[in-house]
């Protein structure tokens, strides 16, 4: 059985939702009211979170139904698309530290400083789009 596009697809909407969601947050607060704001921090959280979950339901997907392999854990599921070619090898460090990211915030395994969340959000956007366009090979 092969990759679900549908499924596919609607997680790639899914982040890019999320990630418009945070720039027009960012346009529309400054840096103080969105750290000063533990309600927007908040949510500047949960939205990551997700965005990189739906991230890694796309990766466990490929390496099960494209590579089959089911991954031992979401790092796992990054390094077999990246031995496959589909993710660069240089980016298996950025994705295991949005899923660093992702597992501190749902563990509370230490606290992500409101700074480093909006750190994220300001800066690190595009790494999702840079995952989308890697594994948007396999629907064309």
């Amino acid at each position: 059985m092969g990759i679900d596009r549908e499924r596919i697809l609607n997680k790639i909407s899914y982040i890019r939702e999320q990630t418009s969601s945070i720039e027009k947050l960012l346009k529309k607060k400054s840096k103080e009211e969105i750290l000063f704001d533990p309600w927007v921090i908040k949510g500047l959280k949960y939205t990551l979170q997700t965005a990189v979950e739906a991230m890694i339901d796309i990766a466990y997907h490929i390496s099960a139904k494209r590579y089959n392999h089911a991954p031992s854990d979401a790092r796992d599921a990054f390094k077999t698309l990246a031995e496959a070619g589909l993710i660069s090898r240089k980016d298996l460090p950025l994705y295991g530290a949005m899923v660093g990211f992702r597992n501190r915030v749902v563990h509370g395994y230490q606290e992500v400083t409101p700074e480093r969340v909006f750190e994220i959000a300001q800066n690190e956007l595009s790494d999702f789009e840079k995952f989308i366009r890697q594994v948007s090979v396999l629907l064309k």
